[in-house]
């Protein structure tokens, strides 16, 4: 199901249900006033976004410190759930998935996760989406006592009811790991405080883990590889050109292209590889295309999982990639990035890496994908990243290179 009829239907179908149930909650809490419990299974909610995973690391594991014993759940899109497991934090048979090619399987799986939530006794929903009425409505239907979500208070707009019991204040000056922690500190915050959460939670961030892959996974980047016969001293450049589903985020291809000839001058040891979807083919035969022979190889579709991926990241010595999942992945391992922001900005979401360089042109109309929007811009030019100039990348790129 595409992205755009996905939000019309959160926008047109779960305003008005997020009244009805408003509606009937405050109609139940006056006959019967609600109790909040101590948090014994708690469900994280964070369906759409690859890369959110990765960043609300911090939050599964204080979640585990805060509430030792407690048991961890995770619902996600079927197609984002290796972020999750790649994490090792929620095991994966607490993992719920819901499927989402098209409306009648989101109704149907949707309707399944929420029959297997009331069964499991979740008595504790996390929503991490960014003022979505469907995960709101999810919380409530779940039967979960403890509901927290981001909540505009005296602004406008971007109504999802009035049926959570801890609600936050969502900050669009802080990294969204900040905001991903608060929505859990909430639940041991004086529920009299307004807004939440008055904290300053820098201290609780935590490292992200190093990604390993297994012997299997090795082997098979090994065998794909091989298929290309590199030499033994080559240093693998990776470029993530495809914007995928958001195309504002997009660097020019052939901004792209110029510098992987650059990097192909810079040394003969230098292999650019293009990864992406088998979808990002087109976008990378655009960027490979005139490279010297031996210097290219096109990987879209040939890596069959995340973690395959990840290996390769391993063995690499530079991304370079849109904002986009790859970049999060990124810093589970050693690999130095940068990563260009346009639309979006680096201040909520630049990679967890001290590695990473995060690149913007910081125009004044820049960022224009906001929660308060739904990343639905009006933008048809996205200049934010046509100002990104090649010179600029590539000064990054021979420090993060080296001596080669």
């Amino acid at each position: 199901m595409h992205v755009s009829r996905m939000q019309q239907i959160d926008y047109w179908v779960g305003v008005p249900l997020c009244l009805l149930v408003s509606l009937w909650h405050r109609l139940r809490s006056w006959i019967s006033p609600p109790a909040e419990v101590a948090p014994k299974k708690i469900m994280f909610i964070e369906l759409s976004e690859m890369g959110s995973a990765i960043i609300a690391y911090s939050t599964l594991v204080k979640a585990k410190e805060l509430f030792p014993g407690a048991e961890l759940f995770f619902l996600v899109f079927r197609k984002n759930r290796e972020s999750v497991d790649v994490l090792n934090v929620i095991p994966p048979e607490n993992v719920i998935v819901i499927g989402e090619k098209n409306f009648f399987q989101f109704a149907v799986e949707t309707v399944k996760a929420l029959w297997k939530m009331r069964r499991l006794g979740i008595d504790t929903c996390i929503d991490m989406e960014l003022f979505s009425r469907c995960t709101a409505l999810l919380s409530y239907l779940s039967g979960a006592k403890n509901r927290v979500g981001y909540d505009q208070y005296t602004g406008e707009g971007l109504y999802r009811g009035t049926f959570l019991t801890r609600r936050v204040m969502y900050n669009s000056h802080q990294h969204m790991v900040l905001n991903f922690l608060a929505l859990l500190y909430a639940l041991v915050a004086e529920p009299s405080e307004t807004p939440l959460l008055k904290r300053n939670l820098e201290a609780e961030v935590r490292v992200l883990p190093n990604f390993r892959g297994t012997p299997e996974e090795e082997k098979r980047i090994d065998e794909v590889l091989a298929g290309f016969n590199p030499p033994a001293d080559a240093q693998l450049v990776i470029v993530n050109p495809d914007p995928g589903l958001l195309p504002l985020r997009g660097w020019p291809l052939e901004n792209f292209a110029a510098i992987c000839k650059k990097l192909c001058e810079h040394s003969p040891r230098i292999i650019v590889v293009a990864v992406g979807l088998k979808s990002s083919r087109p976008a990378a035969e655009f960027v490979l295309r005139g490279l010297p022979v031996g210097q290219a190889i096109d990987l879209t579709g040939a890596t069959k999982t995340l973690r395959e991926l990840m290996v390769l990241l391993c063995r690499s010595r530079l991304l370079l990639t849109n904002d986009s999942g790859p970049a999060h992945f990124a810093a589970l391992t050693p690999i130095p990035s940068i990563v260009l922001f346009g639309p979006e900005t680096p201040l909520l979401y630049s990679p967890l890496s001290a590695s990473c360089r995060s690149v913007s042109a910081e125009l004044s109309c820049s960022p224009c994908f906001a929660a308060t929007n739904h990343r639905r811009s009006s933008c048809t030019n996205n200049v934010c990243m046509q100002a990104i100039s090649v010179q600029r990348v590539w000064a990054l790129a021979q420090e993060s290179l080296g001596a080669l």
